[in-house]
């Protein structure tokens, strides 16, 4: 009970002060006058008793302060008297708080933003349960570039029956037969979406361990039977698709229009439910066509497995590498088999890796390259404020020792400084989270696909925290440099001197090294920012192999429940019959596969005349174009050697194709190629059969799988010929409109083609490129707004400290000016201090840069990390920077008029 009357009276003196000193006034009265009575009684006059009664208890006034201290309050009403002296003194000085709050705010409104990204992508477990068990399995031909692929059928059932790592192993594909693009066709309330699908089974959805919100997932027999033409009528939705476009009604068990037939709604996902960052909308059942299920060669299937409980990563690798020592013994076959030494182009071999290892990809390198670009961001903040502080500090030298020489303690005087620094610092953490939330919704909007796991990027408690460590940070930063190094010995000579006083030579020291470190930074950040613009540069003039001005496109998906390969193909001939017809467009084509953002198709493919590594007369065929049109005039691809696909081949009994410069160089070695043949298989299109095709030319290289990887292998085969067609094709335009000019004008094509068929992804081939260079793109307009930021601040920091010393030794400039001292000669002395400065800064900076760059080394295109170019550039500008900043105060200061000093002196 003494401990809650304690607390009680604790919490009353804070909250109703005038009350309880009241009643301990009238306490302390009550006892006088109790003594009084007392010294009365016992004979004495009233006027003495009552002069004795105040001897024997004393200052009453004394008492109060002890009661009061006593209480153990006091320090919080110095806080909010602290609080109010701050905003007092801050708001006599309106330009340095906006200036410091600011700075602060852009800093930390940085950092957090950037932590934001690193912990939604890098740090934050996914959200599944136990999401460290969880592992990808790729397949990889390192003797073909090392890139990652997908395994086929028959490598995901023998993988399955092998292990013993893996509790559950699962399986999804965003292709197939049935749907090509991972999109598919629905209707919703008589409304056509294309909306985003994957094709999974059961065993996927056990190995991720989630759970339906509503109805069930898919079962064994629904995802493994892979047989007949079409896949179970079946469908689970996204919550988030249910939300917006069925508005939550119940659905379960009801049909909805997908691809072109109704499919029953089984089940209704969690909120948040994806897998490998697709931004599922539509789970649908995995499905195979029976021959690509049997056919080693097809590469369709991307595996996810779930540890067992005890079992490591590193135990689950060391299986692998067993089973890839012996695949084929154990499957009884050596026909395209998985191997531990895949040393020719044919060979390949399966990797695991964490599955948010996968997710991530290559973004982790350039995410943490952002991370500590905005360290030095903020090292360069504190840096500057601190010369600021420091300044302002100078300012403020009479006040402080004022306030000694009246009894304030170092402890006191110290606390009114940190009161200062957490002031401005939470303000400037508050305006700083502000500015990190709308930055980073900003780059979502502006680069939704650059960044993964977007979804998950949120100010959460780790980045509440680091905020709050910042702004802790910032404040104790303010109170130690404010108070800094303070003798009261010198207090005679300061009150004396008031704001005049100079400095200790320390500060002059800590200022200019202050100064010296912003540059530093700013050097390191400018060239960094530098070799990214560079390459960004670079990887915008690179020839992609065709003439992407005045080409507009967009993609369009025909329902294949509906519709046969034959009947597609003249639906298609209509849409580019209309549109040749509009007036603007000069010609139009339609493709299966848009450069330069394509996925390998990989496709084996028998060639006549022809023995790969491994003995067969097959060659595996990174792309298939299927084109219907004039492909190669439309998009302005020139044909090397031979002709292009000409009307008069569509009559013709014998088929056709064109292959690439880089498949003429590898499959015929300095043959002529024209006149060989190949055989595409007819499942790949359409076609009912697999018949020899003849080379009729070779078109120039066009790089599919980004700009700035070298162009593979092409295959390039006219539907016109064989009179079928796929269901997705992108379509082309060769036109002197605007995207936005024809839209309205193909919706109604394809209107007229197919009501329930929308179109998606209108837009110039501009664009498209654009989007295949977005990622090191968003990475050099992000580190060079962040150098630009530091290169400012390194500037004031210049003109800062040259403001101060001319400040300083105004009498001293005055004296030398009166001397005979030419104007000129103080505006060289003034500018040649601010160019030393600057000059070391840069030289430290340089050789930091240097030895970081090689970092980012793997992020430049056609740029060396030490590219003198772009270091030669960068130090004229930040000498240029330097210049003007240290201009301005040498030229107040050769303006000084000495009269006007020496008299104010």
């Amino acid at each position: 009970m003494q401990i809650v009357d304690k607390a009680r009276l604790r919490l009353r003196s804070l909250f109703r002060r005038p009350n309880v000193d009241c009643e301990l006034e009238t306490e302390l009265r009550f006892h006088l006058d109790q003594l009084i009575e007392e010294k009365i009684s016992s004979g004495m006059p009233p006027e003495e008793a009552r002069r004795a009664a105040q001897r024997t208890i004393g200052g009453t006034a004394q008492y109060q302060e002890e009661c009061r201290d006593m209480r153990r309050v006091n320090f919080v009403e110095d806080l909010v008297q602290d609080v109010r002296y701050t905003i007092r003194s801050l708001a006599k000085g309106p330009g340095f708080t906006a200036v410091v709050i600011a700075t602060l705010a852009l800093g930390i409104g940085a950092n957090i933003a950037i932590f934001t990204i690193v912990h939604g992508v890098l740090l934050r477990p996914l959200d599944y349960p136990k999401p460290d068990q969880l592992m990808y399995l790729t397949a990889e031909a390192p003797a073909a570039g090392g890139a990652r692929s997908a395994l086929s059928a028959p490598e995901y059932i023998e993988f399955r029956q092998m292990n013993r790592s893996f509790a559950e192993v699962g399986a999804y594909s965003t292709g197939g037969a049935a749907y090509t693009t991972g999109e598919v066709n629905l209707t919703a309330r008589d409304r056509p979406l294309r909306v985003r699908s994957i094709s999974v089974d059961a065993h996927l959805l056990k190995a991720l361990g989630i759970r339906p919100e509503q109805g069930r997932f898919f079962t064994d027999e629904e995802t493994a039977r892979w047989t007949g033409t079409l896949p179970p009528p079946i469908a689970i939705l996204s919550h988030e698709l249910w939300r917006t476009a069925f508005g939550g009604r119940p659905l379960v068990g009801q049909k909805v229009e997908v691809e072109g037939r109704p499919h029953e709604i089984v089940g209704i996902m969690p909120p948040g439910t994806d897998v490998m960052d697709h931004h599922t909308q539509v789970w649908l059942p995995l499905w195979l066509h029976p021959n690509m299920a049997r056919q080693r060669e097809a590469h369709v299937l991307y595996v996810i497995a779930r540890l067992k409980n005890g079992v490591t990563a590193k135990a689950a690798q060391t299986e692998l590498s067993t089973f890839l020592e012996n695949w084929g013994d154990r499957v009884g076959t050596r026909d395209h088999v998985p191997t531990k030494r895949a040393m020719r182009s044919v060979d390949h071999t399966l990797q695991l890796r964490s599955l948010q290892d996968a997710i991530v990809g290559n973004a982790s390198r350039p995410i943490w390259v952002l991370q500590a670009a905005v360290g030095f961001v903020l090292l360069i903040v504190c840096a500057n404020l601190a010369n600021l502080v420091m300044a302002r500090a100078g300012s403020r030298r009479r006040e402080f020792v004022l306030r000694t020489a009246l009894g304030a303690s170092r402890g006191r005087l110290l606390r009114q400084s940190l009161t200062e620094g957490a002031v401005m610092s939470g303000a400037g953490g508050i305006l700083g989270l502000w500015l990190a939330s709308a930055g980073v919704r900003a780059l979502i909007r502006a680069y939704p696909t650059s960044i993964p796991r977007t979804s998950e990027l949120t100010i959460d408690l780790p980045v509440l925290l680091v905020a709050l460590g910042l702004s802790t940070g910032t404040a104790l930063l303010f109170g130690f440099v404010s108070l800094g190094r303070r003798r009261t010995s010198s207090m005679m000579t300061a009150l004396k001197e008031g704001a005049r006083a100079a400095s200790g030579a320390w500060r002059h020291y800590a200022r200019r090294g202050l100064v010296i470190a912003q540059v530093a930074f700013a050097v390191m950040l400018v060239i960094g920012a530098g070799l990214l613009v560079q390459t960004v540069y670079n990887l915008t003039r690179i020839d992609a192999g065709f003439d992407r001005s005045r080409l507009v496109t967009f993609s369009m998906t025909l329902p294949m429940a509906n519709s046969e390969a034959d009947t597609r193909a003249r639906a298609y001939q209509r849409v580019l019959d209309r549109l040749r017809s509009v007036p603007g467009v000069l010609e139009a084509a339609a493709m299966s596969g848009l450069p330069p953002n394509r996925t390998p198709d990989a496709i084996a493919t028998p060639i006549e005349n022809y023995t790969s590594d491994d003995g067969k007369h097959v060659a595996i065929i990174d792309y298939y174009q299927f084109v219907m049109g004039d492909y190669f005039e439309t998009m302005g691809i020139p044909i090397v050697a031979g002709r292009g696909f000409e009307r008069t081949d569509n009559a013709s009994q014998g088929k056709v194709v064109i292959v690439n410069e880089t498949l003429a160089k590898r499959i015929w070695k300095g043959q002529n190629p024209i006149g060989h043949r190949l055989r595409p298989p007819g499942g790949s299109f359409g076609a009912s059969d697999d018949v020899w095709h003849t080379v009729i030319g070779v078109a120039k290289d066009v790089r599919q799988r980004g700009v700035e990887r070298p162009a593979g292998t092409e295959l390039y085969v006219s539907l016109d010929q064989h009179g079928v067609s796929p269901p997705s094709m992108n379509v082309v335009m060769r036109t002197t409109l605007a995207p936005a000019a024809l839209s309205r004008t193909i919706e109604r094509v394809v209107r007229e083609v197919d009501a329930a068929v929308p179109v998606v992804r209108l837009r110039d081939m501009d664009s498209v490129f654009a989007e295949s260079i977005r990622r090191p793109k968003l990475l050099a307009q992000l580190l060079g707004a962040f150098a630009g930021l530091a290169l400012l601040l390194a500037a004031i920091g210049t003109y800062g400290v040259l403001s101060y010393m001319v400040t300083e030794r105004r009498r001293e400039i005055g004296i030398q000016v009166a001397l005979g001292a030419t104007r000129s000669r103080v505006l060289t002395q003034i500018m040649k201090q601010g160019l030393q400065v600057t000059a070391i800064g840069v030289t430290i900076g340089l050789a930091g840069a240097l030895a970081v760059n090689r970092l980012i080394a793997s992020l430049l295109f056609g740029v060396q990390p030490t590219d003198t170019v772009t270091i030669a550039f960068v130090i004229a500008t930040i000498t240029a920077v330097a210049v003007v900043a240290s201009w301005l105060p040498a030229w107040r200061a050769s303006r000084l008029d000495p009269n006007v000093v020496l008299r104010d002196e």
